[in-house]
């Protein structure tokens, strides 16, 4: 993990990395993936034989919980009509999804949003930033595999580096204060 350079701050940022991003596949609200598949955008190109639509224009995507908002997005299938990858791009791209009944949604953003299915891999590319409940993580690119909750972000020079920020947790109230 390419996050900071001591050991201890690794091992922080990686714990924290790991509250602060939560997987889309994994720990979405249950009933997200019984939920109808919502699209509208202002044109579409679709090719079967390559099995592969293209939504451009306004696009927003959603199910149950989970929304996409971007300029444009590649859906690129199998020929089972499987779903293999799919690319939001937009200035910047837009993803949320509520991971959780009582808690905020997780949302991303970037440039580019990849989401290789059959890897469980998020990338994003371009300025991109999570922000989980207040906690949140920039950089010009964000991988994060679903399987292994594991995240690499990196800057791309001094003006564009990694930054994470926590905002303090709430203590609870004592009684008689």
């Amino acid at each position: 993990m390419k996050l900071a350079n001591s050991r201890g701050q690794i091992a922080a940022l990686a714990l924290t990395a790991a509250c602060v991003l939560a997987a889309p596949q994994a720990l979405a609200l249950p009933d997200d993936r019984q939920q109808p598949v919502k699209v509208s955008a202002d044109n579409l190109e679709a090719n079967r034989s390559k099995n592969l639509s293209i939504y451009s224009g306004n696009v927003v995507i959603s199910q149950g919980s989970l929304q996409i908002r971007a300029d444009r997005v590649e859906v690129h299938g199998n020929s089972k009509g499987e779903i293999n990858k799919v690319v939001a791009t937009g200035k910047p791209a837009h993803f949320q999804q509520q991971v959780e009944e009582s808690t905020n949604p997780v949302k991303a953003r970037a440039q580019r949003i990849e989401f290789l299915v059959a890897s469980d891999a998020l990338q994003l590319t371009g300025e991109a930033f999570v922000d989980r409940d207040g906690n949140t993580l920039s950089a010009e690119r964000i991988d994060y595999d679903l399987n292994s909750e594991q995240m690499q972000a990196q800057g791309q020079s001094e003006k564009k580096r990694v930054e994470m920020i926590w905002k303090p947790e709430a203590k609870p109230a004592q009684d008689g204060q």
